[in-house]
Parts: C-alpha cells; sequence; structure tokens
C-alpha cells in the first residue's frame, strides 16, 4: 500500500502555502524557468550563425562574383569557411568563400583526412 507524500510548505521564507512547482508556492512559483537549457557556447553560437547567414554568406557570395572561387561554377554555390570553426576559425567575412557543392566535399574531405 502506498502512503500519500506529504504536503510541503513553499521554500520562500515566512510562507505557510503548500508548493505546487519547483518547491514554491502558487505565489512564489517561477512563471519562466530561471536557467536556459542553452549554453553560453551554444548560444554565441547562434546569434553568430545568424549573422552568418544574414549578412556574411550574401557578401561573400557578392565579393566572389557568384561563381565558386576554385572551379568558376554558378550553380550549387555554397558559402564555406575557408578555415572551419572547430579548427579556430571565424564567422566573419574574411573567412568566408564561395564553393561548389563538388568542391565544398573535395575540401571537406581532405579537412577530414587531415585530423
Amino acid at each position: 500500500m502506498l502512503m500519500p507524500r506529504a504536503a510541503s510548505i513553499c521554500l520562500v521564507g515566512g510562507c505557510p502555502k503548500r508548493t505546487i512547482r519547483a518547491g514554491r508556492c502558487v505565489d512564489h512559483a517561477p512563471h519562466e524557468r530561471a536557467w536556459s537549457r542553452t549554453s553560453a557556447r551554444n548560444r554565441n553560437r547562434d546569434t553568430a550563425r545568424r549573422l552568418w547567414d544574414r549578412q556574411v554568406r550574401p557578401r561573400a557570395l557578392v565579393r566572389d562574383g557568384f561563381a565558386c572561387v576554385r572551379c568558376g561554377v554558378r550553380e550549387g554555390l555554397e558559402v564555406d569557411h575557408v578555415l572551419p570553426i572547430a579548427q579556430g576559425g571565424t564567422w566573419t567575412l574574411d573567412n568566408a568563400q564561395t564553393l561548389c557543392q563538388g568542391c565544398h566535399q573535395e575540401k571537406t574531405a581532405r579537412e577530414r583526412r587531415q585530423r
């Protein structure tokens, strides 16, 4: 036979009300999370990614003449990091280059072999 759980009182000092969530009563319960599940590192990455998509990527395409910087193809273009972020690259225009899908795949494969 299971015994009912004893009611607990609010964690806020001097409040005698019963808890509803996170150890607090209706009056003191947090309405939204006090902390975020997203780490500061990931928040910064997400902000940089939005900046890359909205500002850096279009500028790199214009700067490179809407063509692959390696072979000159004008279709299936991708903007790539010259030095990958994982290896210390930045999210700036200086570290961006326009590549076609084939050249991008070759570059990525070469970088993976070097690790």
